[in-house]
């Protein structure tokens, strides 16, 4: 009797867990377990992305929905981003049909970016956004030029580069990656961001046209990468040149601080584009820092300005949103407060996004690693807000000395933070482990562009980096 009590127990528990998960909600599993169960699902949905069916090798869907909204394309931001979440795979593997079948996806990625580069289109360079899936020209109307996407695919390749460099695969790097000639991948990615970078362009949201911190902090460090890559592989001229318009870059990029806001704002010397941006306040600055970051270095995790944004940013939406009050854990993020775009028309409410909400979590993990290779976490006026968050203590000390049981608990804090966005993630993401693009703000569910190629790529950098 005991025995069959138990089976029914058992049997009741398999179906109560299938219909939670079918109602799009994993809160009774853990953060690790519910990892354990998306991982697979979202590398699975990420790869299902690229050289889809209808469309040419090496192509990246930004999704699959052809309609309301229509995201069949090959937008070269998205899929640079998509793919330095493969190197990283690839470099990490350690199953041999794995690893094979990562170089396969990046070989064909290489491939259809030539093809890109050399494809005549309607802004007259590399700078064009997105291509059709067959490889030819987007000729509608679009914000046009977007110089992220160069630089993005040049962080991209020369991180590909090193690891085949590491791996001894020289010959390899220079037959499709980087040689002295202009026309190889990388160089000219290289090339057009070192001579346009000072030029206005459009944005990663695609709706303004000036100077961006997203976009200069991606050519920040294509060139700083670009240099290290050239002198390596015997070019220092171009390596020179690369460096010195990194170093000229530098105060442009903290051209961005607003001291009277006392935030980094996303975009300076507006020439197009919405006028309604009132706040100034922007996640793309926290995603430049980690799209376009090299440790420790300029501007990175714990500058004190990007932390006085970032929690900033946070305080902005967590009033902004309903959901980020209904009693969950984690801050739902979106693009910006003014934010009008709704995943299908301009002229609703926007929402939390996936990819920003999931971008967090990585800042958090990543900060976490900066500090604990400094010799104390130092509390200034900029960054009193943001630790004080952290500690709950209204003053706290000048500095914590690593080591320290404070400076232990901020960076176990930090953690755990990065951590709740993870399960804020993880709460709206439906049973089968789909993601879309957005968040809505008031019910919670999924709505936008259905199984986002970003959303995903997004989600797995912040585990790898947890």
């Amino acid at each position: 009797m005991r025995q069959i009590q138990h089976l029914v127990s058992f049997v009741f528990g398999l179906l109560f867990s299938s219909t939670l998960l079918a109602q799009g909600t994993f809160s009774v599993i853990s953060l690790e377990e519910w990892i354990a169960y998306e991982e697979p699902i979202a590398i699975k949905n990420l790869l299902r992305n690229i050289s889809a069916s209808g469309t040419a090798k090496g192509s990246v869907l930004a999704s699959p929905s052809k309609s309301n909204p229509d995201y069949f394309y090959h937008w070269v931001r998205d899929a640079g981003l998509v793919m330095e979440e493969i190197v990283a795979r690839y470099q990490t593997s350690f199953s041999a049909p794995t690893k094979s079948q990562y170089l396969e996806v990046l070989l064909d990625y290489i491939e259809f970016s030539k093809l890109n580069q050399s494809t005549p289109n309607l802004s007259g360079g590399l700078g064009e956004p997105k291509f059709n899936v067959d490889g030819s020209a987007f000729n509608g109307s679009w914000g046009r030029p977007q110089d992220d996407g160069p630089a993005i695919r040049a962080n991209t390749l020369i991180r590909l580069a090193n690891v085949w460099l590491a791996e001894g695969k020289e010959d390899w790097v220079r037959q499709y990656l980087y040689n002295f000639s202009n026309s190889s991948l990388v160089k000219q990615d290289l090339e057009y961001v070192s001579k346009n970078w000072r030029n206005t362009s459009f944005e990663l949201w695609e709706e303004l046209k000036g100077h961006h911190f997203h976009t200069r902090r991606v050519q920040y460090r294509a060139l700083r990468e670009g240099a290290e890559l050239a002198n390596r592989l015997g070019d220092p001229k171009a390596a020179q040149w690369y460096w010195m318009q990194a170093m000229d870059m530098e105060p442009e990029i903290d051209r961005h601080w607003n001291a009277s806001k006392k935030i980094l704002v996303s975009t300076l010397d507006r020439e197009d584009g919405l006028d309604y941006k009132w706040s100034e306040l922007d996640a793309s600055v926290a995603l430049g820092v980690l799209h376009g970051c090299i440790e420790n270095d300029f501007m990175s995790f714990s500058n004190d300005k990007v932390l006085a944004t970032v929690k900033a940013i946070e305080d902005a939406f967590y009033r902004l949103y309903p959901i980020n009050r209904n009693g969950q854990p984690g801050i739902a993020i979106g693009r910006y407060p003014e934010d009008r775009y709704n995943g299908y028309s301009s002229g609703g409410e926007g929402n939390p996004w996936f990819l920003t909400t999931a971008g967090f979590g990585e800042f958090y993990y990543r900060l976490a690693k900066e500090l604990e290779s400094k010799s104390e976490i130092r509390i200034t006026s900029l960054n009193r807000g943001f630790y004080s968050g952290l500690t709950h203590k209204r003053e706290p000390p000048a500095s914590y000395k690593k080591g320290s049981e404070d400076y232990l608990r901020i960076i176990k804090a930090l953690r755990n933070k990065g951590d709740q966005f993870l399960i804020r993630v993880k709460y709206h993401v439906d049973g089968t482990g789909a993601m879309s693009e957005q968040i809505n703000r008031e019910s919670g569910y999924m709505q936008g562009a259905r199984d986002l190629t970003w959303s995903y790529a997004a989600l797995l950098s912040a585990i790898r980096h947890r």
